[in-house]
């Protein structure tokens, strides 16, 4: 039986009571904090330029430890107080203040060095994890040309000679915790052209960059605490800060946070319980899962029960789950939360969920795009939820590129994925527009002011019938008609989406409606001045010949983009970023059925949502996308954080009382997701995705096949190869698209072929033109795959066997002996068949399969001796021979 949403709903609401309910009845107090002595280490000393440590009590000058020319540090605003014995608390607060403090760092402290290492000994005040700040900077006041990290949401370690918006960021996964003692590494690398960056001795990121300290050419302003912008000044607590003339390795930086931590040694044991004491019981859903970690602790599970196992990396587990309509199971795992040496474990209750049927809602999809100023990454990204968690993301493919655009300017931006109801096919739709090595236009009107004036009003579409395989990109003109006909003078479409209307057109048929950013012009050359509104049309396909250009949708007379809507009870709620009024993401909604044409009343129910994202600046979130829970009434809207950070989620049970900001420590996506949209799936979807996210083939030569000379060699390889799955979610056998034009089939002989594994690595993400330029404007631009799984097989065509029988005679003629040969074709394949003897040979004779013929020879004699003939037959790159005796003949004169 297939359980319904709503039952689904309300078997998972019941089955939740109970596990906590059983949690309670069966779970003590967590146990005590079990203290375990790591390594002891020093700090690495080679290459130290410049060592600081905060443990005096009092002054303002801090010596330089390393033994090196650099000099003292200099708690600007310092006093007394501000010690503690083995840190310097730094109190904060906004850039004006004249009595906040921080530390200033000896002038050119990395001039002209190619590599370096900062490592930080801190903690943060709460205030930290949303407001902009530096916590340490070499550089000047200048805001072009900068070397920093910052714990601001995601921690991150950056470098730009270029501004925010050339920043190089190496970005933890996940928020860090407030109030306590981290050490952050920030290792830049001029040999290996990489920046990166490690909480606690564990490498977190790592990006791509040609960047060294010695770009900062200004090094006049190097600080602890003090950013170059008007940001606040740092608010936490510093024990060590070490500079290094190189980039350690893994195991020096582990050394220095191994050597750092045993100043704070008797907090770690409390914040390894206070990891343990916030997991929440779990909930498995699904028959592989990743467990819960911390963003204050390494966390690692273990399994007594036979219907869990987690693999060695303490974190995937393999679940067996009850059948579909069964009981939920309840047992335990255990839980050790580890922090720089010391460990703490607990029991955490489990509910195993029974496994959803296949056509239950279960998990969802979401299509995005990567804003990367250091390398072409405008294009299509997928990820899943991890199970029915729509908290928690896992990019697909590794985390690369799903999809590429050659066409237009070939890159892609704000994204969004769709389905028609009545076909079931699948659509992406995106806005054609390359930001990052693009077309930006000239003179005095560039970048943005060129775009909403000039670039691309097409749009690209992708299709699939099963989420895994998509097609390649094709475009429709979102300013014209259907017959290709100027229909608006539009200067960009940007950021579409499209919501289904089951009787749009007149006599009840379907159709999307579709709604985009665009600058609406009233002159050809678009020389009048005009502002972003957003505008619709229609479609049931995304093609121009089904497409029809509706008018404007949302015109405020300012600065409007970025509309996303979601429908409930009746109600349709618009949610649409305002750049002209100061509203920033602001929410509206109507019971019009025909909410898109004009005169439809529109009520505002909440403005600058999100804005809290970004430190309360309404204008610093854009792109959201909204999406309902399928397991309650609850819904998520996803807000880009601009210009780098991403999407950070808004939660709602009542769509009428509006959003709040969802800040929770469980919450998981990878960084730099920005501006797409999500879809719910199926169990059945859910699982097909999954199976196709694979990282390699178990076997990549799949062996030989044998065929015969003209059969057809794809039928005959391997229809699927096996493949290890991401996420450490075991094997899936895969369909193989075998290449056999290197095959021929005509000749014997052993061809070997490359099969592509149909995966979503398979998908066409790449694109190179003329002599391998990715230029936007570079011709003969042609789509490949730089992820796809290939295996290898061997063709063997074997020629058929050839089987012939041959009987031979005398008679005369003429008074002469002719010598008669019959032969029969008794093989698999068509021969071609001649007859030697004494006398001389016949000439060839075709023979179809089952076919006898008759070859004669003259012996211009009266009479000859018993003999024999030789039949020779060859076929299919093959031959045989028989023999067949006659008797002695003499003709009468």
């Amino acid at each position: 039986m297939t359980t319904s949403r709503s039952t689904l709903s309300r078997l998972r609401a019941a089955s939740a009571l109970a596990l906590v309910a059983f949690a309670a009845a069966t779970f003590p107090a967590p146990a005590a904090a079990e203290s375990v002595t790591g390594p002891e280490a020093d700090a690495p000393r080679g290459g130290l330029l410049a060592e600081y440590l905060f443990t005096q009590t009092t002054g303002t000058a801090v010596a330089n430890t390393a033994g090196t020319a650099l000099g003292s540090a200099t708690v600007v605003n310092g006093t007394d107080a501000l010690w503690t014995g083995d840190s310097l608390t730094l109190t904060g607060g906004a850039k004006t203040s004249t009595t906040a403090d921080w530390v200033r760092l000896p002038d050119g402290l990395l001039a002209g060095e190619d590599s370096a290492t900062v490592t930080i000994e801190t903690k943060f005040a709460p205030a930290m994890l949303s407001s902009w700040h530096f916590l340490w900077n070499i550089g000047s006041d200048s805001t072009s040309s900068y070397y920093f990290a910052s714990v601001r949401d995601l921690p991150r370690t950056a470098i730009t000679t270029s501004g925010n918006t050339g920043e190089k960021n190496a970005r933890g996964p996940a928020a860090l915790t407030a109030d306590r003692w981290y050490s952050i590494t920030s290792v830049i690398d001029g040999a290996a052209d990489t920046l990166s960056l490690y909480v606690d001795g564990q490498l977190l990121g790592t990006t791509s960059t040609t960047l060294t300290p010695a770009s900062i050419a200004a090094q006049t302003v190097n600080a602890i605490g003090r950013a170059p912008y008007p940001d606040p000044f740092y608010q936490g607590e510093v024990s060590t800060f070490r500079v290094y003339d190189r980039a350690l390795s893994a195991s020096e930086v582990g050394d220095v946070s191994t050597a750092d931590a045993e100043l704070h040694a008797d907090a770690f044991a409390a914040y390894a319980q206070a990891a343990v004491d916030g997991l929440s019981p779990l909930t498995l859903d699904d028959a592989a899962a990743t467990l819960p970690g911390s963003a204050s602790a390494a966390i690692t599970w273990s399994s007594a029960t036979p219907d869990i196992s987690v693999s060695d990396d303490g974190r995937t587990a393999t679940v067996r789950q009850p059948a579909a309509g069964s009981d939920a199971v309840h047992t335990t795992l255990t839980a050790t939360a580890e922090v720089r040496g010391v460990t703490v474990s607990r029991e955490v209750p489990v509910m195993i969920e029974p496994a959803p049927a296949p056509t239950d809602d279960y998990g969802y999809l979401m299509v995005h795009f990567i804003e990367d100023a250091a390398g072409y990454a405008e294009k299509i990204y997928l990820d899943v939820s991890r199970g029915d968690d729509p908290e928690q993301w896992d990019p697909l493919n590794g985390g690369t590129a799903i999809l590429a655009s050659q066409l237009g300017t070939t890159g892609v931006r704000d994204p969004f994925l769709t389905r028609n109801p009545e076909t079931g096919r699948y659509y992406i739709i995106a806005t054609d527009l390359r930001v990052f090595g693009g077309d930006g236009g000239s003179g005095s009107c560039t970048s943005w002011c060129y775009w909403t004036k000039n670039a691309s009003t097409k749009l690209i579409v992708w299709e699939s019938d099963d989420l895994v395989t998509w097609s390649e990109p094709r475009s429709f003109d979102a300013a014209l008609d259907a017959s290709g006909a100027k229909a608006a003078e539009l200067g960009m479409a940007w950021a579409p989406e499209a919501l289904w209307v089951d009787d749009y057109y007149p006599d009840g048929r379907g159709a999307f409606v579709m709604y985009f950013s665009a600058n609406v012009f009233q002159t050809a050359d678009h020389s009048d001045s005009s502002y972003n509104r957003v505008v619709w049309g229609a479609t049931t396909d995304f093609t121009q010949q089904t497409y029809s250009y509706g008018g404007d949708f949302v015109n405020t007379g300012a600065n409007t983009i970025d509309t996303t809507m979601i429908q409930h009870d009746g109600t349709t709620y618009r949610i649409t970023k305002d750049n002209g009024r100061g509203n920033g993401i602001y929410m509206e909604s109507t019971t019009a059925e025909r909410w898109w044409e004009s005169g439809t009343v529109w009520t505002t129910l909440q403005a600058k949502i999100g804005a809290a994202w970004a430190g309360g600046n309404a204008g610093g979130v854009e792109g959201p996308a909204v999406f309902k829970s399928h397991s309650d009434e609850k819904w998520y809207l996803y807000v880009d954080v601009i210009p780098t950070v991403g999407y950070r989620p808004m939660v709602t049970t009542d769509l009428d009382a509006g959003w709040t900001q969802l800040t929770s420590s469980t919450f998981s996506m990878a960084p730099s997701t920005k501006h797409g949209g999500v879809i719910s799936l199926t169990k059945a979807e859910y699982d097909r995705v999954r199976a196709a996210d694979a990282t390699a083939a178990v076997t990549s030569d799949l062996g030989s096949v044998q065929v015969a000379v003209g059969a057809d060699p794809a039928a005959a390889l391997p229809a699927e190869a096996e493949v290890a799955l991401a996420y450490g979610r075991g094997t899936a056998g895969q369909p193989v698209d075998w290449n056999t034009a290197s095959v021929d089939t005509s000749t014997p002989g052993t061809y070997p072929v490359t099969g592509i594994v149909r995966t979503l690595g398979a998908n066409l993400n790449s694109w190179t033109g003329a002599g391998g330029s990715t230029a936007w404007n570079a011709p003969d631009r042609t789509l490949a795959s730089t992820t796809a799984i290939t295996v290898t097989a061997q063709v063997v065509v074997t020629a058929p066997a050839l089987s012939v029988t041959a009987t031979a005679s005398t008679r005369c003629v003429a008074g002469k002996v002719v010598i008669v040969t019959e032969i029969r074709n008794t093989g698999a394949a068509a021969v071609t068949a001649s007859v030697a003897t004494a006398f001389g040979t016949t000439s060839s004779a075709e023979i179809a399969v089952d076919k006898t013929v008759s070859r004669a020879v003259t012996t211009r004699q009266p009479s000859i001796p018993a003999g024999q003939v030789t039949v020779t037959a060859t076929g299919s790159g093959a031959s045989t021979t028989t023999t067949a005796d006659y008797a002695a003949r003499t003709c009468a004169g």
